[in-house]
């Protein structure tokens, strides 16, 4: 980076450092790691006895791939490809943006490094990729951060995107400034979109054509086994219908407590498992159900309970979700009654549990078409549409459970893109040979 260049960034710091140091004192979490969001990213020493150095790698070309994954459902789709890496023979670093990412990364990737990737500003990526020197950088759907980009560019080290895609929220403002991220995108190396309209719009952002093919979405294959469900909780919920509200958002709580209350005014009680997607919110929701006469337990403070319909469980921690589907009668996925645009709707199909989501589906487009065209997933369109459906699922719970099953079957048909994904990075180091060792 040159004198302007530096130039600009300082002046760029100066003028961000009174938000972020406001952002530090409303949101103590972003604390956590500050180290590596400003780009002290820890790699092994030579002598791994010694364990983690803040040494720089010695070169770029034996260095890590490094797999960038926003958050939990990004890190867990990345889990096939990240294995598929290492048992190539590469070493593997995966990044997060948030702290609960980097632990589903640490759960699903244990031979991989970990680390929050750094604040998108050439200081900060400047020092992480001198320390860790990766010889090619993946990063998965919508983590397209420009001064990453330029500074892998600058390094000579390929950016590949996979999983790509560009919603209809985004892709607009994405256009409108073509003229200042055109260069930007046009200095990736390769593009696996997840359908061909999102390929069709990263050409349209700058991405030269010949760069960009379809590798489908990672989140629809299947993981390698079902996890497990711990044995207090297994316990907790033996014999009991389970309702499972996953990765919720303020306001769909509620939502999901009024059609349970409806399901039983129907004849029909339910155990209700709340996970809300940010765990912080875990005291809020609890509060909530109290509030509405509900007995709730969180599930830290559970302590050998065993629920019986009528009561809630809220998750207030981290890996539980994906086994807990595996036990719903039917399940929720939340983002999709408000504003977001919608979580990780093929989790619970995988688990063989049959999926209701809202409306807000921009961000799944796709697995919400796949789910709801074989049945395994019906969208609504209100909160009433939501209650409707809860209640018509306890009606026939074989029925829930046919379909559920029908669904998973549904989803193998798609199974692929890890291996379309790995084979696309292949091509690219390929073109880029190690450096002998």
């Amino acid at each position: 980076m040159g004198p302007i260049g530096h130039s600009v960034a300082a002046l760029t710091a100066i003028g961000l450092s009174p938000a972020l140091a406001v952002a530090l004192l409303v949101r103590p979490g972003l604390r956590r790691g500050l180290g590596e969001r400003f780009g002290r990213i820890a790699v092994p020493a030579a002598d791994a006895s010694s364990g983690p150095a803040w040494v720089p790698a010695a070169d770029a070309s034996s260095g890590p791939v490094w797999v960038h994954a926003s958050s939990v459902g990004e890190a867990k789709a990345a889990r096939r490809l990240v294995a598929a890496l290492e048992t190539g023979g590469h070493g593997v670093r995966v990044s997060t943006s948030t702290v609960a990412g980097r632990e589903a990364a640490r759960r699903g990737c244990p031979a991989a490094q970990t680390s929050l990737l750094p604040f998108d500003h050439p200081w900060c990526v400047e020092a992480a990729l001198t320390r860790v020197a990766p010889r090619l950088s993946v990063l998965i759907e919508t983590e397209l951060w420009p001064s990453w980009i330029l500074a892998c560019a600058r390094r000579d080290v390929p950016v590949v995107v996979v999983s790509g895609r560009l919603s209809d929220r985004s892709f607009p403002r994405y256009r409108k400034l073509r003229r200042l991220l055109g260069p930007v995108f046009g200095k990736l190396e390769a593009v696996g979109a997840r359908t061909d309209q999102d390929a069709e719009r990263f050409v349209a952002l700058g991405v030269p054509e010949t760069r960009v093919e379809v590798t489908g979405d990672l989140k629809l294959d299947p993981p390698e086994g079902q996890p497990s469900l711990a044995i207090d909780l297994i316990r907790a919920l033996a014999d009991t219908p389970v309702f499972v509200g996953g990765s919720t958002h303020a306001g769909e709580e509620a939502a999901l407590l009024d059609a349970m209350a409806e399901a039983e005014k129907a004849g029909h009680a339910t155990v209700l498992a709340l996970a809300p997607r940010d765990v912080g919110r875990a005291n809020e929701v609890f509060s909530l159900c109290r509030d509405r006469g509900r007995r709730v337990f969180l599930r830290s403070a559970l302590e050998g309970r065993h629920l019986v319909p009528g009561e809630v469980l809220v998750l207030d921690g981290l890996g539980e979700l994906a086994a807990l589907y595996a036990t719903a009668s039917v399940a929720f996925v939340g983002g999709t009654l408000v504003p977001v645009g919608g979580h990780n709707l093929v989790e619970p199909v995988h688990a063989g549990c049959p999926v209701l989501f809202g409306p807000r589906v921009e961000n799944v487009r796709k697995i919400a078409e796949i789910l709801e065209t074989s049945g395994a997933g019906r969208r609504c369109k209100s909160p009433g549409a939501l209650t409707l459906e809860v209640v018509e699922a306890f009606e026939d719970l074989e029925a829930s459970r046919v379909r559920g099953e029908f669904g998973r079957d549904v989803l193998e048909a798609h199974r692929g893109s890890a291996d379309q994904t790995y084979s696309l990075i292949e091509r690219v180091l390929e073109r880029r040979p190690r450096a002998a060792s």
